[in-house]
């Protein structure tokens, strides 16, 4: 709680520093320095003192390109762990069987 940042809409001094915006999620918001206020729930960043800050769009861009990654990442390796067990499996040959040729038959008398 930092006691020289008041909040822009009602002037309490009772903030708090977010951890977690559903904008920002986890990685980005502890970076960009956004405070609620525990009186009237606005949020503000608190270098600029802005209303309900967005992330910039370079932040949310690079997010969107590190999940991407991630989920190529795993994709590949399930891909590459099926080829694996389909070449430790042997896969089963035909064997040709010998044709053996059936003995003359009988004629029988008319």
């Amino acid at each position: 709680m930092k006691s020289h940042l008041t909040c822009p809409a009602c002037g309490s001094s009772d903030v708090k520093k977010l951890i977690y915006t559903s904008q920002g999620g986890f990685i980005w918001t502890p970076f960009l320095n956004f405070f609620k206020c525990r009186t009237c729930a606005a949020r503000f960043h608190g270098q600029t003192g802005q209303l309900d800050p967005q992330v910039p769009k370079v932040m949310r861009i690079i997010s969107v390109m590190i999940i991407m990654g991630a989920v190529g990442l795993l994709f590949g390796f399930v891909v590459s762990l099926s080829s694996l067990r389909q070449k430790a499996e042997p896969s089963p040959v035909a064997v040709p069987t010998p044709r053996v040729p059936a003995p003359p038959r009988k004629q029988q008398p008319r």
